[in-house]
């Protein structure tokens, strides 16, 4: 009798509990991807800011001394550090978009593997005793490095 009323049960369930995975899934790795981009946009601009206040500074004291070897190695050094603030912008835009197109691949990835999901594949149903126990140790999402670019 309990065998059929879980039998029942997740017959009944089911389809809502893979609703709420897929959701929440997608939910999850959106939350996880934003706050990548925004951590890496965050350490970038820093890195930007610092380079680009060393180059002020290093004009600062180009245009404060009288010494031309002097006034020629601070511009030299101030152009450095804006040379600096531009590379960081270029990676963070290359890195931006790298987790751009690898957060699409991803969500497909999450969105299609939520949805292959039975119930077999999170719960066992003990015959014996009647329960319903959980699947231990198994993994709905491997990560396959040879299909990858």
């Amino acid at each position: 009798m309990k065998k059929k009323a879980i039998n029942r049960f997740i017959k009944m369930i089911w389809p809502v509990v893979k609703f709420v995975i897929t959701n929440f899934g997608q939910e999850i790795t959106a939350f996880v991807i934003d706050t990548i981009k925004i951590k890496v946009k965050e350490k970038s601009n820093a890195k930007m800011e610092e380079a680009l206040k060393n180059a002020r500074n290093a004009e600062k004291s180009a245009e404060s001394t009288n010494n031309p070897e002097q006034k020629l190695k601070f511009y030299e050094l101030a152009k450095g550090y804006i040379e600096e603030s531009e590379y960081h912008k270029r990676f963070l835009s290359d890195l931006l978009n790298v987790i751009e197109d690898t957060s699409k691949e991803v969500l497909e990835t999450v969105q299609l593997k939520s949805s292959e999901i039975k119930a077999e594949d999170l719960f066992i149903l003990d015959n014996k005793q009647g329960d319903l126990k959980p699947v231990e140790n198994h993994k709905v999402l491997e990560f396959d490095s040879n299909n990858r670019n």
